[in-house]
């Protein structure tokens, strides 16, 4: 595997990890909101709303960068 594969699969395993934490967060507040804990909630929104927008940043950038791998070593 060259360096520039490796890079791009750890790469995507931290977006993977970034939209597995922004779920988990999300599920956290609507329990909260459920729980009546609404300033929680309110707090989590913005955070959540930067998640999203770095999450589809993320996604371009990979789709990008492996774009540039030479096709043999395209997945």
């Amino acid at each position: 595997m060259s360096e520039r594969h490796l890079v791009a699969n750890t790469l995507a395993l931290i977006h993977q990890n970034q939209l597995a934490l922004g779920e988990s967060i999300q599920l956290i507040s609507a329990w909260c909101q459920r729980q009546g804990i609404n300033d929680l909630t309110q707090g989590l929104q913005p955070h959540m709303v930067l998640l999203a927008r770095n999450a589809l940043e993320i996604n371009h950038r990979l789709k990008d960068l492996l774009a540039c791998l030479p096709a043999s070593e395209q997945p």
